[in-house]
């Protein structure tokens, strides 16, 4: 099931999937913004924490395995009710070839994002924090803990619309996975933050950490972890490096917060 989340992005190019590798799945020429709630095996009557996933991909596609279903999964036995925010992605022309070349374009020769696409992005996860907050009685969702889990492009998307600031829209926890850290203006009282990225990152290793000292300084919490190496795209990519350790620090940040203690 996948919920309409806001307008069709125009470019006539019908969406597609393919196979990055056998277990790996990729959603591109998503033109349509949807909100897919995951199968939960939490009791139903039962009230719990919500993440909303928002995998990675340039902006030109979306790891739904490896950022989605395969983090979702996780996070179900944590205790947390899990929701992938599928945003509008870039039109790619061409058909499966046409992806190829974006494929290659982003991951071979560092190419940069179509920055063009990021409001869409972001107006996407905006409306998909309204709904799960306005459904959260229906689905079981406690409302005073929603939170946000962004990788590489989907880090940039929940960096960008937590520092729109928008009441209604503000989640209570951010995630960003090999994101962004060059500082921002981040304002008073932002949500508590859990960041990781590896010094190796071919994307943002060459950023300064300012992002991490403005939130910090903003008065809100703040977990960052700099692992020696790991590269990018490590989600549910283990590679014997510390970064696979992700996922446990980021399940022990929330419980140590209370994020995961019963309301």
């Amino acid at each position: 099931m996948a919920l309409p989340l806001g307008t069709t992005l125009p470019g006539g190019q019908a969406e597609a999937w393919a196979q990055q590798s056998p277990d790996q799945r990729i959603a591109y020429n998503v033109s349509q913004p949807t909100l897919v709630p995951v199968p939960s095996s939490l009791p139903a009557d039962r009230a719990a924490p919500a993440v909303l996933l928002v995998p990675g991909g340039g902006f030109q596609f979306l790891a739904m395995d490896n950022e989605g279903y395969d983090v979702a999964r996780k996070l179900d036995r944590l205790g947390v009710r899990v929701f992938i925010v599928k945003y509008r992605t870039a039109p790619l022309t061409g058909g499966f070839a046409g992806f190829k070349a974006a494929l290659t374009g982003l991951f071979v020769k560092g190419g940069p994002a179509p920055l063009e696409v990021v409001p869409h992005a972001v107006a996407d996860l905006q409306a998909a924090i309204r709904l799960v907050r306005g459904r959260a009685t229906e689905w079981r969702v406690d409302p005073r803990r929603i939170g946000v889990l962004g990788f590489s492009a989907g880090a940039i998307t929940v960096l960008a619309q937590t520092l729109a600031n928008q009441p209604d829209t503000r989640p209570d926890f951010v995630g960003m996975i090999y994101g962004p850290t060059a500082s921002a203006a981040v304002p008073s009282g932002a949500p508590p933050l859990f960041a990781a990225l590896a010094a190796d990152d071919r994307f943002f290793k060459s950023q300064d950490l300012g992002l991490i000292d403005a939130w910090r300084k903003a008065g809100s919490g703040v977990e960052f972890h700099l692992y020696s190496a790991g590269g990018h795209g490590f989600a549910s990519h283990p590679n014997g490096t510390t970064s696979d350790a992700w996922f446990d620090q980021y399940a022990l940040w929330l419980k140590a917060s209370g994020t995961l203690a019963q309301p």
